[in-house]
């Protein structure tokens, strides 16, 4: 592969890499998205990895097309049948191929509510509570910490069991009210993507299986700004079996989150080599 050449010898030492889980840490500015094209190249051309085999995410819708055009544009390489897209975009599908008849009252035409119907929600479950706030709270902070904590893997019960004070109480009546109103419209928000896709994954050993199956490769851009809804997702797919090791491939820098306000938790990249002890 004659782009190798091109590479410092860090970066070349990540893409040939043998395969396990491997984190690339390296600060704005020094080709992790470069790395992790190659990489891609790499299990294609040396490892003879199907296209079809290999999951790559990122954050966002316009990162996963500029990864494909980079990857169009290597000689010789052919990726059709490569999948890539965001958290999102991935649990979407897997959700789409698999939710209905696992998970009682949603069908695979689900809705994916955002912006102002998610606002409505909140408004209605706040005014619906029937009881008074512990302080002043409005329906898009309401919002806020129910997203936080779903991107923790809270459902509203552990919610509930695990407050520590009246706020979190409050919240997890709003959030326990909200999630029946997503429930019975057939629809799922955002975090929910990631949360019942995790849920039905970790529920359905068969249906863990398949994907496993179908993505043996996983790779993902942007680690530091994962939260561990997320994080705890990737670790799933990528879990070894007894006929095929960890393949995870991850780039990202500590110092460089940008989505905190997304409930991203820096942390996690910080403790890959713990969560993944052969990395």
């Amino acid at each position: 592969m004659e782009q190798l050449n091109l590479l410092n010898p860090a970066q070349r030492a990540a893409v040939t890499a043998p395969i396990g889980p491997i984190l690339v840490k390296a600060g704005a500015g020094s080709g992790k998205t470069r790395v992790l094209t190659l990489r891609i190249a790499y299990l294609i051309t040396h490892y003879g990895v199907a296209p079809q085999q290999i999951l790559a995410v990122t954050f966002t819708n316009k990162a996963a097309r500029e990864m494909r055009e980079r990857l169009s544009n290597l000689p010789g390489l052919r990726i059709r049948g490569l999948t890539s897209g965001t958290f999102h975009a991935i649990c979407t599908r897997i959700l789409r191929e698999s939710i209905e008849g696992r998970l009682k009252g949603y069908t695979s035409s689900f809705s994916i509510y955002a912006g102002e119907e998610q606002l409505q929600l909140a408004a209605e479950a706040l005014a619906g509570v029937g009881e008074t706030p512990p302080r002043l709270i409005e329906a898009d902070e309401v919002l806020r910490l129910i997203s936080r904590a779903k991107s923790r893997m809270l459902t509203p019960r552990l919610m509930a069991r695990f407050a520590t004070d009246p706020l979190d109480r409050f919240i997890a009546a709003c959030y326990r009210r909200y999630q029946r109103a997503l429930e019975q419209a057939n629809a799922l928000d955002f975090d929910d993507l990631i949360l019942t896709a995790y849920r039905l994954l970790s529920d359905d050993p068969d249906l863990l299986a398949t994907y496993q199956q179908r993505w043996q490769h996983v790779l993902v851009d942007e680690y530091q700004d994962t939260d561990p809804s997320q994080h705890a997702l990737i670790e799933l797919l990528t879990r070894p079996t007894a006929q095929r090791p960890r393949s995870l491939f991850v780039v990202g820098d500590a110092m460089q989150s940008i989505y905190g306000f997304r409930n991203a938790d820096h942390s996690i990249i910080n403790r890959f080599a713990t969560d993944f002890p052969d990395a």
